[in-house]
């Protein structure tokens, strides 16, 4: 009687340590689902311009690079915006299966639907706007002089996957 009760609590202990190890272990879905899209805006190579990426489910994919003229603009809802007139080049692209899965991993890995909405600091020269939908979720960061692991993850597997003559930075933030 006395080996039941330590035989019983290893056999529960074994239990409950495999019920949590498959949760750490399960994978996020392996392709993005059918109401994905993101928007990515960030600085282009040049610094002089920024790019405005859109990627849907299907991997289709369209940029526009525009003068900001210095300002990143809002709309009532807090996308950035721009006026047609500072578009100096513009372009669509398709993603591959295996990048549309690589992105979609990417963003997963990295939590983006559990990173706050504002990282701004005056003082570092990162910039990155993020809107994702998907799973009915749409969530937005905003991120201007900070330095942000998951976000500089997220703008170079974009960067990765654009048409060459369109490149993107992050920009050097500041490590708070």
């Amino acid at each position: 009687m006395k080996r039941l009760l330590p035989d019983a609590f290893v056999l529960i202990f074994l239990a409950l340590w495999a019920v949590a190890l498959g949760g750490c272990l399960s994978k996020p879905a392996a392709t993005p689902p059918s109401d994905f899209f993101i928007i990515l805006d960030a600085r282009s190579e040049d610094r002089a311009t920024n790019v405005n990426i859109r990627i849907d489910s299907q991997g289709d994919g369209q940029f526009e690079r525009y003068d900001t003229g210095g300002t990143i603009l809002y709309d009532e809802n807090n996308m950035v915006m721009y006026d047609q007139a500072q578009v100096v080049d513009k372009g669509t692209f398709q993603l591959s299966a295996e990048q549309l899965r690589s992105l979609w991993n990417t963003i997963n890995s990295n939590g983006f639907f559990q990173l706050e909405d504002d990282y701004r600091m005056s003082i570092g020269y990162s910039y990155a706007f993020i809107s994702i939908e998907a799973n009915g979720q749409k969530h937005i960061v905003d991120n201007i002089g900070m330095e942000v692991t998951e976000v500089r993850a997220i703008v170079k597997s974009v960067n990765s996957m654009l048409p060459a003559n369109i490149k993107i930075i992050y920009g050097e933030g500041y490590i708070w």
